[in-house]
């Protein structure tokens, strides 16, 4: 990687701050850093490109640039990317807080085929903290209530926050799911005046119980009681999959593999 490089870089990024979305498609590779997409998958061009999109309408005046960017040892452009702009309108379902916003992330970048795979170099905690800055994470104090807004944050970036990579992880239990949609939307196990964000259904059984970040983490010790260990998402139109036993997150499009085969079955 050399200077030149670095110019190709901050100039794509430049013509993206000033309003031309496609200079995304001409920076991203359809690979990610760490995983080539399947011929059934989006590419990491389009998922980027999607988030490019989603998050100029919430803020118009954002731009990005990476000011440090640089050719390091090992080949690669290491920088921090900075964001900055004004949260002016709706993101993922979160209404808009009006604040101005400056977000820095660690990146590594490769080449690839005349494009950039990119790494962004972020922590769990740290992430969430910069989902929590735009409103889409609720306050630490107010994780175990109900959401005030039907906030969807998308299944790619729960997968990567959750497991720290793109590429699904190894999981037998997959084959032993036998239901996929639920009869009630309220927690099995809660009592009347218990409250809770988000829902989880067994997808062995069909238990449905409160989430892990809920006061009562009835999903959690479903599966601790009863061994059975994926748990899909029932809140709003979510359907993602998390298994505790393998610490493996499936995206949606997961869900409706499986419900695919099973009618096959039927």
């Amino acid at each position: 990687m050399t200077d030149a490089d670095v110019t190709k870089v901050r100039s794509l990024l430049g013509r993206y701050s000033g309003g031309d979305l496609s200079a995304i498609e001409e920076l991203i590779a359809p690979e990610f850093f760490t995983y080539a997409p399947g011929a059934d998958e989006p590419t990491a061009t389009e998922i980027f490109a999607g988030f490019a999109a989603d998050l100029r309408a919430a803020a118009p005046d954002l731009a990005i640039d990476i000011p440090d960017l640089a050719p390091g040892d090992d080949g690669r452009l290491h920088g921090s990317a900075v964001l900055t702009g004004t949260h002016s309108g709706p993101l993922f379902g979160a209404t808009s807080t009006g604040r101005d916003f400056r977000i820095e992330i660690p990146v590594t970048l490769r080449t690839a085929n005349g494009r950039y795979a990119v790494n962004a170099e972020l922590a769990p905690p740290e992430a969430v903290a910069i989902l929590r800055s735009i409103g889409l994470v609720p306050p630490a104090d107010q994780m175990h209530l109900p959401l005030k807004e039907p906030v969807v944050v998308p299944d790619f970036l729960l997968k990567v926050l959750f497991t720290g990579q793109v590429a699904d992880k190894p999981c037998p239990h997959l084959a032993g799911v036998r239901v996929t949609q639920p009869t009630t939307d309220r927690c099995d196990d809660c009592g009347p005046d218990d409250v809770w964000p988000a829902l989880r259904m067994c997808l062995t059984c069909g238990h449905v119980g409160c989430c892990d970040t809920s006061t009562n983490k009835h999903a959690k010790l479903h599966w601790e009681q009863s061994g059975h260990p994926l748990m899909r998402s029932i809140r709003m139109d979510e359907g993602w999959i998390w298994c505790y036993e393998d610490s493996a997150f499936f995206q949606r499009r997961t869900l409706e593999s499986i419900e695919a085969r099973l009618a096959g079955n039927a």
